[in-house]
């Protein structure tokens, strides 16, 4: 998807939730966007599915944004 299309993906969003009536829907949404600022944590399998599809050190990251950061340093991202 390119940043045009994704940007009118947002907005079709935004025009759809401005027509909500339904307070508890609203609810539910914000609970979405306040989970999703708290950190990810892999599981064990997800952890081992990067390990080995990236070819680092199993075990080395417990989180996306560390595991993240790492790729991007050394692909250049």
């Amino acid at each position: 998807m390119n940043s045009q299309q994704l940007q009118n993906e947002k907005l079709n969003i935004i025009n759809w939730i401005t027509q909500i009536q339904d307070y508890s829907i609203v609810e539910k949404i914000k609970a979405l966007m306040s989970s999703s600022a708290k950190p990810y944590i892999l599981t064990d399998e997800q952890q081992e599915t990067l390990d080995s599809q990236l070819v680092l050190k199993p075990k080395s990251y417990t989180d996306v944004e560390k595991a993240y950061a790492d790729l991007k340093t050394k692909y250049e991202l």
